[in-house]
């Protein structure tokens, strides 16, 4: 067996680990790391599996899992998180005062021990609420019960898609996977929406399955169209409302009320 090495730094006597065992300590660590990114693999794949067009979303070129998306992949992988907190705060910029909500929790797989903390923001100047045909709208017609539950599920899908490893997919990866990812929503503030003009009949009838998928009403989407966009009726959605309208339809979080 090969001596242990010893010598002294800064005055005091120090062990030196064995060459060999050091070969074998670092041997396990790379079988280790081996077998985290098959497992990680496999996570992406069934991921995929389980979820369809209407759970992805093309935000700004890049692939998004929406929110029903999370809450299949949760399901399915036992995802769990408790001590969650919401907190309302104030701010101001050059344009004025605005407020913010930020939710933090811990998340972590059902019968581990591992734990990671993820946040989730949302903002009176978000542009999926504040945002009216390319104009701000005024802050006394933005619903904060909105912002509030936003700010919940941003934070749900953050950790999920962190602690699953869902983040920064790629779309060859999304493709791979089945889905087409030519009939995903597309989200693009850079280029201030989809046009002008109201939404087609095809849009419409994929609003309606979207909302469907995710267990909502036409009595919860028109109070929301109403109170957002002051439409009566959704042949009446304006085009460059219709991403952030589709994202908000998607989110089951939206159909539950929450106190405030």
């Amino acid at each position: 067996m090969e001596e242990e090495k010893r010598e002294v730094i800064d005055g005091q006597l120090m062990a030196s680990v064995a060459s060999s065992e050091m070969v074998d300590n670092t041997d396990d660590i790379i079988a280790a790391a081996e077998r985290r990114i098959s497992n990680l693999q496999k996570v992406i794949t069934l991921a995929l599996r389980i979820t369809n067009i209407t759970d992805w979303v093309d935000f700004s070129g890049k692939p998004f899992l929406g929110s029903s998306g999370c809450q299949k992949v949760a399901r399915l992988f036992g995802v769990c998180w408790r001590e969650m907190k919401t907190e309302k705060n104030i701010s101001s910029d050059e344009k004025g005062q605005f407020y913010f909500y930020k939710t933090t929790s811990l998340f972590y797989l059902k019968g581990k021990n591992d734990l990671i903390e993820a946040t989730g923001t949302c903002s009176s100047k978000d542009q999926f609420f504040a945002k009216s045909g390319g104009e701000m709208r005024p802050m006394s017609e933005i619903d904060e019960t909105n912002i509030l539950k936003s700010s919940v599920t941003n934070c749900i899908s953050n950790g999920i898609t962190s602690l699953l490893g869902l983040k920064n997919l790629t779309w060859e990866q999304i493709k791979a996977g089945g889905i087409d990812t030519t009939k995903t929503a597309k989200v693009n503030y850079a280029s201030g929406g989809a046009g002008g003009g109201k939404i087609s009949e095809a849009q419409r009838k994929r609003l309606f399955a979207i909302m469907k998928t995710a267990g909502g009403t036409e009595e919860k989407l028109k109070t929301y169209l109403k109170d957002n966009f002051k439409v009566e009726h959704t042949a009446d959605i304006m085009r460059g409302d219709y991403e952030a309208v589709c994202e908000w339809a998607s989110n089951t979080e939206n159909y539950i009320d929450i106190g405030m």
